[in-house]
C-alpha cells in the first residue's frame, strides 16, 4: 500500500499526503480549529460513502448501467462512552436514477461489500510507535 504522510501545518490543520495528493485536514471552529479542511471524522464517514458509491458504480458498470445520478448522502452521530469520543452510528441515504432501480438490492448488495464498510465492522489492528 501507498505511504500516507500526516504533516503539521498550524494549529489543529495538517496536511494529508497520499501519492501525488496533498489535502488540509482541521477541526471545526467550534472544537478548536479554524475549519481550513474536512475533520478526520469527516474524512473517514467520507471514505466509506465513496468506497460504497465506488463499489456500486462499478457493478453498474458490469450489467451495462453508468454511475450517472448515483448520489450517496451521509450523516454521522458521535457518542462518547467512559471519556472517549466515537462515531456511534452512520447513516447513508443512497439516491440512484429510475434505471437503476430493477436492480436496487444488487447495487445494496455491491455498496455493502467495500473495503472501508468491511473494515469498519471487524475492526483493523492498529499499531501506534514513537520512532526517535
Amino acid at each position: 500500500m501507498d505511504l500516507i504522510t500526516i504533516k503539521h501545518e498550524e494549529g489543529l490543520a495538517f496536511y494529508v499526503k497520499i501519492r501525488d495528493h496533498k489535502f488540509l485536514v482541521d477541526m471545526p471552529k467550534g472544537s478548536g480549529g479554524e475549519d481550513k479542511g474536512p475533520s478526520p471524522a469527516d474524512l473517514l464517514v467520507s471514505a466509506l460513502g465513496s468506497c460504497m458509491a465506488m463499489h456500486m458504480a462499478l457493478y453498474g458498470k458490469a450489467v451495462g448501467l453508468s454511475g450517472a445520478g448515483l448520489e450517496l448522502n451521509l450523516v454521522y452521530n458521535v457518542a462518547e462512552e467512559a471519556g472517549k469520543k466515537r462515531i456511534a452510528n452512520i447513516t447513508v441515504d443512497v439516491h440512484m436514477p429510475q434505471d437503476m432501480w430493477p436492480k436496487e438490492a444488487a447495487f445494496l448488495r455491491a455498496g455493502q461489500n467495500c473495503l472501508i464498510r468491511n473494515s469498519l465492522e471487524k475492526c483493523p489492528e492498529i499499531d501506534v510507535a514513537i520512532i526517535k
